[in-house]
């Protein structure tokens, strides 16, 4: 079992890794993080699987982590970081491991904020981060979208699929209208929210609020 561990482990800090630079260059405005930093905060990684049988014959372990970065002019960058596998299998005495790779998206939400420290804990900062007004995913390495930079090739990249009965590959009707940011945006971006970030661990609890 420690062995599986670790191999997860090693899996979100990949994964993670990826997110660490993911809020630098952003635009001026409320749109975006383009003040200084002042605090990184990072949740729990979260696991969850579903079991899609008897409907079609797969399954799927999804890892998610989520990484919130506060700025000094009251904007903050939201990460989401989702991996997605099927079939996956940890063997019991080796380090072996399978699985097929689904999907994998990082997407940044980018907001306003406000905050103030906990009365009981001065450890504790009590935060509400506004509905987010942009969003840029990358997706599968096969789209990147931004809200604020959109395209028709980004509003046909984000069409809601449909799922094949039998293999779970997602079928998309080529003949749709593509999508406008603000869809993309209304079907991705959460209400407002607070969270309870810890100053001195730079954490906060896993956050089921943030769709993504």
């Amino acid at each position: 079992m420690k062995k599986h561990m670790k191999l997860v482990t090693l899996f979100l800090a990949g994964a993670m890794a990826l997110s660490l630079a993911a809020c630098s260059g952003g635009g001026g405005g409320g749109s975006s993080a383009s003040g200084k930093v002042t605090g990184v905060y990072l949740s729990p990684a979260n696991l969850s699987y579903q079991n899609m049988r008897p409907q079609y014959n797969y399954y799927l372990t999804t890892f998610t982590q989520q990484e919130i970065t506060l700025m000094d002019n009251n904007t903050y960058c939201l990460v989401l970081s989702s991996s997605t596998f099927s079939a996956l299998e940890l063997a019991e005495s080796t380090n072996d491991a399978k699985g097929n790779e689904r999907e994998n998206s990082i997407t940044k939400f980018y907001g306003t904020y406000t905050s103030q420290v906990n009365d009981l804990d001065e450890d504790l900062l009590d935060v509400t981060l506004a509905a987010p007004t942009r969003v840029v995913r990358s997706f599968d390495q096969l789209y990147w979208v931004d809200t604020d930079n959109w395209s028709d090739a980004m509003g046909k990249a984000v069409i809601p699929a449909q799922t094949d009965p039998n293999t779970g590959a997602p079928i998309v009707d080529e003949n749709a209208e593509p999508w406008t940011a603000q869809q993309f945006l209304e079907s991705v971006a959460f209400p407002e929210t607070s969270v309870q970030v810890n100053v001195k661990t730079s954490s906060f609890d896993y956050t089921a609020d943030f769709a993504g």
